[in-house]
């Protein structure tokens, strides 16, 4: 309640005396993400500031440190691609942020397996032919949709032994493995977008965020940051100053 108390004190601080004072407010919000049956925890930063009479510029920093340390263990050995003819996993992922961008590399255990109709739907794996182990290196993007961001990964690179790259050229399995991966890694990434959400309190302000991108944090940290603005009009203060009064932080009305 004293936490509760403090951030809608806060919020009327920004909402009503910001033209005297003209300083920006600051919140750190611990959220999760709900990935499958895993709940990752990440941190909002969020940011407001006077832009304007009747706007607020507002700046949301998803801190996301936990969520990259959790990834590679989560994935170890765990087969991204899972099909007739080939079986795909990854180990040794390895996720960091430079400045405004994410790279990604990581070791594939790739399995080749004969593959054989059965019927016009159905195939029916046979015996493995193949084993080898390949190289996988990738620049992520984030595209900012709906409030959201999409993490997305445009192409990749692929690198084999030396003993087996001929060979492997030679039969188009990288390319292959290539368009089974980006296939695979595009389905994850565009059904688990990142949307800040904010707490009870903070909800009616309803920032819209047009802009964003990728953010270094500290040495190597994950980070996407947010910007846009919010609309203080009668309407949001009034359920603000509802919320401040139902919080008792103000009296009610007479």
């Amino acid at each position: 309640m004293k936490h509760r108390a403090q951030t809608l004190l806060l919020v009327a601080f920004c909402l009503f005396g910001w033209q005297a004072a003209a300083q920006q407010v600051d919140f750190k919000i611990d959220e999760t993400l709900k990935a499958g049956d895993a709940e990752l925890p990440y941190t909002l930063d969020l940011a407001l500031k006077s832009v304007a009479a009747t706007r607020v510029g507002v700046e949301a920093l998803l801190d996301l440190r936990d969520i990259q340390n959790a990834i590679p263990a989560a994935l170890a050995d765990r087969a991204l691609v899972d099909g007739c003819g080939f079986q795909i996993k990854l180990d040794n992922l390895n996720i960091v942020a430079e400045d405004d961008a994410i790279s990604l590399d990581s070791l594939l255990g790739i399995t080749r397996f004969d593959c054989g109709r059965i019927s016009k739907e159905d195939f029916r794996r046979g015996e493995e032919l193949a084993k080898f182990s390949a190289q996988v290196s990738a620049v992520v993007s984030v595209e900012l949709r709906d409030n959201c961001a999409y993490f997305k990964i445009p192409d990749l690179t692929l690198s084999a032994p030396e003993s087996d790259r001929d060979k492997l050229l030679e039969e188009s399995t990288l390319a292959e493995v290539k368009s089974f991966l980006l296939t695979a890694v595009d389905l994850v990434l565009s059904e688990t977008p990142l949307c800040p959400e904010l707490p009870d309190e903070l909800a009616s302000l309803d920032p819209s965020y047009d802009e964003g991108g990728p953010r270094e944090i500290e040495d190597g940290g994950l980070g996407v940051l947010f910007s846009g603005s919010l609309d203080v009009s009668p309407a949001t203060i009034l359920d603000v100053l509802l919320v401040l009064q139902r919080e008792g932080v103000i009296p009610p009305p007479p």
